[in-house]
């Protein structure tokens, strides 16, 4: 099987919005690759099934695809490899959007020490699992805990060459931690320097130019500058629906700019 082209395939795919078409070449090489037993098609195309799930809001099924190459895993043996831990992300993520908070922690956490027993504790891998890890202390309301986590990727992302997306990404999640911990003023310092690199002409075609748009609409929101926050949220859904159709993340901006709304009808009333 040609993978590589079988990848190009399907990012030509992405590129132009045909979800459906991918889902079925998908479905269909990895039907193949376990027919013939091409184990490490079959983990590739595993991984890719799992991401295009959880883009397209079936958590659930991505999580369930996550277990089924970590079953695929032990049958190559590649336990405590790289490949092992790249698993264990994707299925940790995958179990983060399903809700199963308690096991996709622990997935990041098996992940991290495959990391530091292959001497990759000072990669950008490890920098990933800390990135992913405050997610969940996010999830948990535990603000605090998510931005010792996300301080400690961004020291180990900054240095790197070629790092301005995951920087970015970074400082928006950190953003977030600060306004939920009330520190409006930085929050509003660390989403203008993340928003620099997405308003760059690498940086809208970034795929979370979208989430730091939906970040800055929150900002305004709290702020009570309700004017700025739905329109900031109208064109973050604009964005994240251009890149990855009606998803999970669609939902959540579109039931905030439904709450704005509302607040800010709530609020005219009580002047008028």
């Amino acid at each position: 099987m040609d993978v590589k082209d079988m990848l190009n395939q399907l990012d030509y795919l992405y590129n132009m919005g045909d979800l459906k078409e991918a889902e079925r070449r998908l479905t269909n090489w990895l039907n193949q690759a376990l027919d013939s037993r091409s184990y490490g098609a079959a983990l590739t195309f595993y991984n890719e099934m799992e991401g295009l799930y959880r883009t397209t809001g079936r958590a659930k099924q991505a999580a369930e695809i996550s277990d089924k190459a970590l079953q695929l895993i032990e049958l190559m043996g590649l336990k405590n490899t790289v490949h092992h831990a790249t698993t264990l992300l994707n299925g940790a993520t995958a179990n983060r959007w399903a809700q199963n908070l308690d096991k996709a922690l622990d997935m990041y956490q098996q992940a991290a020490e495959i990391y530091r027993s292959l001497d990759l504790k000072n990669s950008y891998l490890m920098a990933s699992v800390y990135n992913n890890i405050s997610h969940i202390y996010q999830q948990q309301n535990k603000h605090e805990k998510a931005l010792e986590n996300l301080q400690t990727a961004l020291n180990l992302v900054e240095p790197m060459e070629d790092s301005e997306s995951e920087v970015a990404t970074t400082k928006v999640a950190m953003a977030l931690c600060h306004m939920a911990l009330g520190s409006m003023e930085t929050a509003r310092e660390t989403l203008d320097s993340a928003l620099a690199y997405y308003e760059s002409e690498t940086g809208q075609n970034d795929g979370h130019y979208g989430s730091a748009l939906s970040a800055l609409g929150e900002y305004y929101w709290r702020c009570e500058d309700y004017d700025n926050a739905i329109n900031t949220y109208e064109k973050a859904l604009k964005v994240t629906r251009s890149r990855f159709g009606e998803n999970d993340g669609c939902r959540v901006i579109s039931r905030n700019l439904g709450i704005v709304r509302k607040e800010m009808e709530e609020k005219q009333q009580q002047k008028g």
